[in-house]
């Protein structure tokens, strides 16, 4: 115990072990069914002759420790497959021999042994469940088996199959009702970067389902784990080792009840390369605009003394702007998605090993509604005092959307005799939205006449990542094992030439105006975002040996460091087209005509009365920052056997943190003067504590207690003090760069069992307590309705969790291919409002309460499967149901009651056979029960819609070939 205390001492303060060699060596490695390469789960592995034996864990590992030098004989032996047999297996001292084996395949003999080599296997059901029992954290998960199953085709619509886990607007992820600010995404472990300039996390669905193996959510921290998330960590594990030679190919279309040939379909004019998710062109920047230091303000110019050069330049700049505001109706294809891979592995005389994977997907989806809703609603007077809210928008809502989505992944790993793996992965994933939309009605100034407005926008987004690791087992310094990692990433998001027009119309008249006194003016936006994030980590695991009892039992010490750097930039151009003496008379392509634009008078300047549309330059300095962010880590962790079946982990995790802001704007300047430069905003040191207890009374049951400590920091956009509109009507939202960082505590309790190795019932309970919350906000001394984002005090949330997978053969043996799942969360949350809020929200509603729920939270979720899977037949068959709760998508003013999205139930089946060897075809309908999308306002009985609208259901025919050669 002394020199094992010793030891521990010793690695902990300095990372640099001192232990003596052992007289006796070891026997390890792993066992899986040959045919389906899952794990052999509760195996038996014997030394031959002898009684000496173990059984092989959840994921299919076992180790005979304690055997002198010499030459053994082991027998591997499982229900319902044939024993195999390995010979002339040499054990030296203070070495381990990897023995790996196929259950029914001959083994290969290596230098130090006889073993098969056996990759882990991560993309089934099986293996997540293998990974959440011996995880040491709070873990579940989603396999590229269960994707297949659930039909989803990116990874925001599978994630949200696993307990506790919400998607909101099909791409950012809430873990146990938190949103993006208190989750963090990695891939295969790496950090990347976002690609919503307001949002602090990855659009999930940007990751094609075909280039995955598997989605993991840590939602309990431990010191290796990143200190910034709060609701979970969540890790994207791509397609890495290949088995042997491997081809996938795929091919599907399907018919939205909605969209598909739809002659309405709302769309726009277009690019040639659209297809491809990129603008080639057609939307950009006007070169006589980007390569002008200043656009000539007509306003701002006495006409007489507004000489020709500059009246030239106006012209030529208003008219450079390609008349493409005008939206455009026509019929829409068959939804359709394409995917390729393929992947091999090859063995050398030395004993390594190189694989190489490859992996392309394409999808092109069109949705459509016309018969959608949108609303705005204010309560007038006090609370007690009225009945009804008042409307000051009623619109009719039609939108087309256009998604292109497309991936690409290079994965090359290198093993050298079973102990050191060299892996770099390059993947790129590209999407581009193009979004359409026209709203027309009732606005609160006018209801005499109709309110028109359009926008037309293609947002394309670009995330390339390279990353190069390794992970090394040195047997001769007792099996030593370091991991680590470098990454870069590198994400765009383009919004070219967004295009925003609001009118009037008097029916009794016949009469278009626009009114710019109330609307907004016909405006085209150009922004452009970039971020990079570096990071590079380094883990180092030292297994010890201790006894207790005469029982050995193993202690792990882990440490290690981080370094992760991000910078974004984000710039915002705003052109307002202006006109003077110009009718508009509902034609688009008539007002913007060449004819229609302001023209030079015969002077050379402008007479005063000129006529024509004009440009002006509306942009806001303030709407362009760079940021950056800068954090180094360090961590000690130890995992403690303390008596049979009972496991400490605990542990430390330091995180120290600099973000900067530099803003270009005078006026930001002048109320935020300490942002003058590069200024450090904010500059943290934080220990993160962490402590789990870990109980396993028997192989098939685990318990779980943890606590620990997690911090969540604002994100870039939350600190940058700009303004930023909703183009379609919204409110302003303004940054605060005066936020400080989140403290939350953290307590879990969860009970496993695992009847079989595919198979699970759990339960869980947790509780968040946080410390200066960030909260979106409404800023009551703003002119305008304006949201922003303070710290408040604090915040609760507790909630609990149920999972089922279980199998119906107990029921009948008619019905052994049955096999059911289900998660159900509860949460409850409570956050304080924040002080200038409330008061300006009792002012009319004087018994407001003073709390409320945390904003995007939902109450509870609900997923069930019913999966039938004949292997004989080769048929399969799967009813997938989600729903989840109300929760707050606006934050309202005053005494008006906050806007919710309504639960939405989804079912959807997928049915799939084998025609013929390789091939299947597959056969699905989704969204089944057709249930609408709706955001609503519930005051005093009534029920106010704020957006409403049927996406349509999906019925899809694909087929897939497959081969595989071991």
């Amino acid at each position: 115990m002394k020199k094992t205390a010793t030891t521990v001492f010793s690695f902990l303060l300095l990372l640099v072990p001192f232990f003596s060699f052992a007289q006796t060596g070891s026997i390890s490695g792993t066992a899986i069914d040959g045919e389906t390469k899952e794990p052999i789960m509760f195996g038996n592995v014997v030394i031959d002759g002898t009684g000496q034996g173990v059984s092989t864990d959840m994921e299919g590992k076992y180790k005979l420790e304690g055997l002198k030098a010499g030459t053994y004989t082991i027998k591997f032996s499982y229900l319902g497959l044939k024993d195999k047999l390995i010979e002339n297996i040499e054990v030296k001292a203070g070495e381990t021999t990897i023995v790996d084996a196929k259950m029914g395949e001959d083994p290969v003999v290596l230098e130090l042994g006889a073993t098969v080599s056996a990759e882990r296997i991560t993309n089934t059901e099986t293996a997540v469940l293998t990974l959440k029992k011996e995880s040491t954290a709070v873990l579940d998960g989603v396999s590229a088996t269960e994707i297949a199953k659930s039909g989803d085709s990116d990874a925001a619509a599978a994630i949200k199959r696993i307990s506790g886990v919400t998607v909101e607007g099909g791409k950012y992820v809430y873990v146990r009702g938190l949103g993006d600010r208190y989750s963090k995404t990695t891939l295969n472990g790496a950090d990347i970067p976002g690609l919503d300039p307001n949002k602090n996390t990855v659009q999930m669905d940007l990751f094609p389902s075909n280039l995955l193996d598997n989605i993991l959510v840590y939602k309990t921290f431990t010191p290796n784990l990143p200190g910034d998330f709060t609701g979970g960590y969540i890790d994207i594990v791509t397609k890495n080792f290949p088995s042997g030679f491997t081809v996938d190919a795929s091919a599907s279309m399907s018919y939205n009840t909605q969209a598909t040939f739809n002659p309405n379909f709302l769309t726009q004019q277009k690019g040639t390369s659209d297809w491809l998710g990129f603008d080639d062109g057609t939307r950009a920047l006007p070169a006589a605009v980007a390569n002008s230091t200043a656009i000539p303000n007509l306003q701002n110019n006495n006409n007489a003394n507004f000489n020709a050069e500059e009246a030239q330049k106006l012209v030529d700049m208003t008219g450079s702007f390609k008349n493409t505001w005008q939206q455009i109706r026509q019929s829409v294809p068959f939804n359709h998605n394409f995917s390729f891979g393929i992947g091999d592995r090859f063995k050398f005389k030395n004993q390594s090993e190189l694989g190489i994977i490859g992996a392309l997907s394409y999808t092109r989806n069109y949705s459509f509604y016309e018969d959608g809703t949108y609303g705005m609603y204010q309560l007038t007077g006090l609370y007690d005092d009225v009945n009804t809210l008042t409307s000051n928008l009623a619109l009719s809502d039609t939108k087309g959307v256009d998604d292109v989505l497309w991936g690409g992944m290079v994965n090359i790993a290198y093993k050298i005799k079973a102990t050191h793996t060299f892996n770099f992965m390059v993947m790129h994933n590209q999407s581009a939205t193009t979004t359409t939309r026209y709203l027309e009605g009732t606005k609160d100034d006018d209801k005499d006449e109709l309110f028109q407005t359009q926008s037309s926008r293609f947002l394309q987004r670009g995330l390339t990542t390279f990353q190069l690791g390794g992970k090394h087992t040195f047997l001769k310094l007792k099996n030593i094992e370091v991991h680590w990692k470098s990454s870069y990433a590198r994400s765009t998001q383009k919004d070219p030439d967004l295009r925003y027009f609001t009118s009037r119309y008097d029916a009794d008249y016949d009469i278009y105006r626009i009114k710019p006194s109330s609307d907004r003016t016909p405006s085209r936006f150009y922004r452009n975002m970039a971020q990079g994030n570096w990071s590079n980590k380094i883990d180092v695991t030292l297994p010890l040996i201790h006894w207790s009892n005469n029982v050995k039992e193993k202690i792990k010490l882990k440490a290690g460091f981080a370094h992760a750097a991000k910078d974004r930039s984000f710039q915002e151009n705003r052109y307002s087209f202006e006109n003077q003496q110009i009718n508009y008379n509902g034609d688009l392509n008539a007002y913007f005509a060449p004819s229609n634009l302001i023209a030079m008078a015969q002077d050379g300047g402008y007479a005063n009365d000129a006529q024509g549309v004009y440009i002006e330059n509306a942009l806001d300095s303030a709407n362009i920052y760079d940021a950056s962010q800068s954090l180094y880590a360090g961590y000690a962790m130890l995992e403690l056997p303390l008596m049979s079946g009972l496991n400490l982990v605990t542990g430390a995790r330091i995180e120290y943190t600099s973000v900067r802001l530099k803003t270009y704007s005078y006026k930001v300047l002048t109320a935020y003067p300490e942002l003058d430069g590069k200024q450090n905003i904010l500059n943290n040191l934080d220990v993160l504590p962490a402590l789990s207890l870990n109980y396993e009374p028997t192989q098939k049951m685990k318990l779980r207690a943890a606590y620990s400590r997690t911090l969540a920091r604002p994100s870039f956009r939350e600190l940058a003090p700009f303004t930023s509109f909703d183009v379609e009507g919204g409110y302003a939202f303004v940054g605060n760069p005066n936020l400080e960082r989140t403290i939350t505590d953290n307590a879990d309790l969860r009970w496993e069992f695992y009847p079989t190795n595919k198979e699970l019932i759990s339960v869980s309970a947790f509780y968040k307590n946080f410390t200066n919350p960030i909260e979106r906000t409404f800023n009551p001394k703003a002119l305008n309705p304006e949201l922003t984002y303070r710290n408040v005090d604090n915040a609760l949330l507790a909630g609990v969790e149920l999972e089922l997978r279980k199998n119906l053969g107990f029921i009948s043996p008619a019905l052994n291919n049955l096999q059911i799942g289900a998660n159900v969360s509860y949460i409850y949350s409570q956050t304080t409002i924040d002080a200038q809020e409330l008061a300006a929200i009792r002012a009319e509603y004087p018994d407001a309460p003073s709390t409320r729920e945390m904003y995007g939270q939902s109450p509870y979720s609900l997923n069930a499967l019913l999966s039938y899977n004949n292997d004989s037949l080769g048929f399969a068959a799967n009813v997938v149901f989600n729903v989840s709760g109300p929760k707050i998508s606006f934050i309202s003013t005053g005494g008006t009651p906050n806007t919710y999205v309504q639960p939405r139930p989804s079912l959807n089946i997928n049915l799939s056979k084998k025609i013929a060897k390789g091939f299947s075809i597959k056969f699905a309908v989704n969204n089944i029960l057709m249930s609408p999308y709706r955001e609503s306002i519930e005051f005093k009985g009534q029920t106010y819609d704020v957006s409403y609208y049927e996406p349509g259901m999906n019925v899809s025919l694909g087929i897939k070939y497959n081969f595989e050669k071991q």
